[in-house]
């Protein structure tokens, strides 16, 4: 395959430093949509070229085309994440898409939100047509799209390139799914693997896909900052917001944004900034906090682009992806104050909980209300009786008022638990109706909770509560409000226990836990142990 690396914009990619009136003389037409350009494309276009990554496509190209690997390494605001794509959306339109289109995985759905609205305006096309996305309870896609942002997708026929971004954030699901594209990739000589990664690969991961380092194409960084380091005695936290205080105070321009540790210290950081903005000069203009939680859709504000005046925005964020303010160009300072903690903490993102917390006067009438849904196997099971009375009274909003229930969060349940049937519909796997009362449904249950959450597992340790976490080694104790928990004392505390979030910072406790055997755990182990050694290896263990 010979493959033009000026694609099918190259006249115009070759005229540097026409103006808009040389522009507006020639006629492009849209290769992916066969309309005219629009004015906002040229002026995306300049803006396009002046991005690092544009100096690597002719190399990027032409690496393409000749194997089905390829790594590229660059730092955020490169062009890595935006313009990679759209290059492999070129190589298979010059190929008339005869091996499929182009899917970019993300690992945060409203980042894959982002870069779908941003791609579609550089490449002069609309959102749902030619360039979409689809992620949980949200897709924007046709059966013309050719270029997708997505977080997942089991089934790889219609696709040429898959390009896996953030490579370098190691998560269960990156790593299974670099395992069965390098399986797929054996029986499939036309498809293409790109990775994306912030830092430089090492050997090993260059080497996984072939046995042979990978192509690697370093995209230059723009100009870094100057980096300071704080040891003050005080802790991380009370120092990341005494320094934006300090900042603010200094006068100069630009947004802030902090990286915090866990979601509990984002919405801490949030309320003493608010606070202090209020007792804040005049002359020394508005100081907004803005809380971003990854993982949760809208978090980042619409507007980030904006004008914003005199007022300077903190974006609070425990994300450890620097790419997810990838657009927000106002950005002049950046506090790390989770780096290190990071290193050892485990950061879970959930959905809102179903439980309200009501005034102190009425924390025993809720506590009351919440107990009549208690399950004896625990609080997954719980969680499943309250979604059952929810369907049950046809999610009326007063039920769940009455109840100290969170209306919106049941909704949200409903509408996953849609989705997901919908998928199953979708790949044709049987459904058949729950059996709640049944040991068979709830040892299935268990099986599915454990395929998921197998890294989420603890032991007490010593009969008394104190629960080692099985991964990172630390000891945290059941939360009070749990069916285990200390204001819960009809059950007593189980050996193994299955955790859905540890919230470290807060008050070290482990909220919404199941009851499990070792038996159980042995096995989830085994099976997903078993397909890492065939799928990454070429390993077949038996028995």
């Amino acid at each position: 395959l010979n493959y033009d690396c000026k694609s099918p914009l190259r006249d115009l990619l070759s005229t540097e430093g026409l103006g808009d009136k040389e522009y507006n003389d020639i006629l492009q037409l849209n290769q992916f949509d066969g309309l005219p350009y629009s004015s906002s494309f040229y002026k995306l276009l300049k803006e396009r070229k002046e991005l690092p990554a544009w100096k690597a496509k002719c190399e990027f190209m032409e690496t393409l085309a000749k194997g089905q690997f390829v790594v590229v390494s660059g730092s955020a605001k490169t062009g890595r994440s935006s313009q990679i794509p759209q290059w492999c959306a070129e190589f298979c339109l010059a190929v008339q898409f005869q091996h499929g289109m182009v899917v970019c995985t993300q690992i945060h759905p409203q980042q894959a939100v982002d870069l779908a609205l941003r791609v579609a305006d550089e490449m002069d096309v609309n959102i749902g047509h030619e360039v979409g996305y689809s992620v949980p309870l949200d897709t924007c896609c046709t059966k013309d799209t050719v270029l997708r942002y997505m977080m997942s997708d089991p089934l790889l026929e219609h696709y040429n390139v898959v390009v896996v971004d953030q490579a370098q954030q190691r998560t269960v699901a990156t790593d299974i799914l670099q395992g069965l594209l390098k399986d797929m990739a054996l029986q499939r000589p036309e498809l293409r693997v790109v990775l994306l990664t912030s830092g430089e690969p090492g050997p090993k991961q260059l080497a996984h896909f072939t046995g042979s380092a990978a192509p690697l194409i370093r995209l230059q960084s723009p100009v870094a900052g100057e980096t300071l380091y704080s040891s003050t005695g005080d802790g991380y936290f009370c120092s990341a917001l005494r320094l934006v205080l300090e900042i603010h105070h200094s006068g100069e321009g630009g947004d802030v944004i902090v990286f915090l540790v866990t979601t509990q210290e984002i919405d801490v950081a949030h309320d003493i900034l608010s606070r202090e903005a209020h007792s804040l000069p005049p002359d020394l203009g508005a100081l907004l906090p803005v809380p971003v939680h990854p993982g949760r859709p809208g978090s980042l504000p619409a507007g980030a682009e904006t004008d914003t005046g005199r007022t300077r925005r903190v974006f609070l964020t425990s994300s450890p992806n620097e790419d997810f303010f990838w657009a927000v160009s106002s950005i002049s300072f950046v506090i790390d104050a989770g780096l290190e903690k990071r290193n050892v903490i485990l950061v879970d993102f959930s959905a809102p909980t179903c439980f309200l917390v009501p005034s102190v006067d009425l924390k025993l009438e809720a506590s009351q209300c919440h107990m009549k849904f208690q399950h004896p196997e625990g609080d997954h099971f719980t969680l499943i009786n309250i979604y059952k009375a929810f369907k049950q009274y046809c999610n009326v909003e007063k039920w769940c008022q009455d109840f100290y229930l969170n209306h919106s969060s049941l909704l949200m349940a409903d509408a996953v638990c849609t989705d997901l049937t919908d998928t199953l519909q979708r790949i044709e796997l049987p459904i058949s109706a729950p059996a709640f009362s049944s040991r068979t449904n709830t040892v299935n249950i268990k099986r599915a909770l454990l395929a998921g959450f197998f890294m989420q597992v603890a032991r007490d340790v010593d009969g008394s509560g104190n629960y080692f976490i099985m991964t990172h080694r630390h000891v945290a104790q059941i939360h009070p409000l749990s069916v285990y928990g200390a204001k819960s004392p009809k059950l007593g505390l189980p050996e193994w226990v299955l955790f859905h979030e540890h919230s470290f910072s807060e008050d070290n406790c482990l909220c919404t836990v199941t009851q499990i055997t070792p038996e159980e755990y042995v096995s989830a182990l085994s099976i997903f142990h078993s397909f890492l050694f065939v799928h990454l290896f070429g390993i077949n263990i038996t028995k």
